[in-house]
C-alpha cells in the first residue's frame, strides 16, 4: 500500500514537472470558429451604396513604417497594407482594411472602415476563433471606437471582463490601421 502511494505521488510529481504548474486537462480548450460576416459582406457594411470597391496595395517604406510605429505606439514590421477604398461617382466614401491580430491564442479578423479625414467609422469581428472574449464583438465595446484616429488615446477604450487578451488586441489592430492611413494618406496634407 505504501508503495503505491509513493508511485501516485511520484506521478503527479512529474506530471506537475512536464506539464507546468497550475496546468489541469480541463483547461485545454479547442479552436472555436465564430465566422460573423464574409469579406463580402463586410465590405458591403462598411460601403453601403457604393458604385464600387476598389483595392488599393500600400508596399511600405522603412520610414513609413517607423512612422506607423511611432504613431500607434508598436511594433510595425509589415511590408504593405491593403486598403479597400469604397467610391460613389467615382469620389472616395471611405476607406476599410481587414486585418488579423492574435487574441490569447488565436488570430481574431476583424475590419476598421475609416472616413476620408482618418476618423474611425466602423469596426466589425469577422472571424473570432478563442473559446472566451468574444463580448468585443457587441457594440458596447466596438462603439468606443467611433470618432478616433491616429492622434487619438486608446488606452481610454473601456475593456472588458474576460475578454482582456482580446480587449488589447482589438485595440492594437485599430490603432494601427489609424495609423497606417494617416502615414499613407493624410501625410501630404495640410
Amino acid at each position: 500500500m505504501a508503495s503505491l502511494k509513493f508511485l501516485l505521488t511520484l506521478a503527479v510529481m512529474v506530471s506537475v514537472l512536464l506539464l507546468g504548474p497550475g496546468f489541469s486537462y480541463s483547461q485545454e480548450k479547442e479552436l472555436q470558429v465564430q465566422v460573423f460576416l464574409t469579406k463580402k459582406q463586410a465590405l458591403e457594411i462598411a460601403f453601403p451604396g457604393a458604385d464600387k470597391v476598389e483595392r488599393e496595395k500600400k508596399w511600405l517604406t522603412d520610414e513609413q513604417k517607423t512612422a506607423i510605429a511611432d504613431l500607434a505606439m508598436q511594433n510595425f514590421d509589415a511590408n504593405r497594407v491593403t486598403f479597400y477604398v469604397g467610391k460613389r461617382n467615382d469620389a472616395p466614401m471611405g476607406y476599410a482594411v481587414i486585418d488579423h491580430e492574435i487574441g490569447k491564442s488565436y488570430p481574431i479578423t476583424f475590419m476598421v472602415v475609416l472616413n476620408v479625414d482618418g476618423t474611425v467609422r466602423d469596426v466589425e469581428i469577422l472571424i473570432y476563433r478563442e473559446p472566451r472574449g468574444w463580448e468585443v464583438r457587441y457594440p458596447s465595446f466596438m462603439d468606443q471606437f467611433t470618432g478616433k484616429d491616429a492622434e487619438a488615446d486608446y488606452r481610454t477604450i473601456n475593456t472588458i471582463t474576460g475578454a482582456t487578451l482580446s480587449v488589447r488586441a482589438m485595440v492594437k489592430g485599430v490603432s494601427r490601421i489609424s495609423a497606417a492611413y494617416k502615414v499613407l494618406y493624410l501625410s501630404d496634407k495640410p
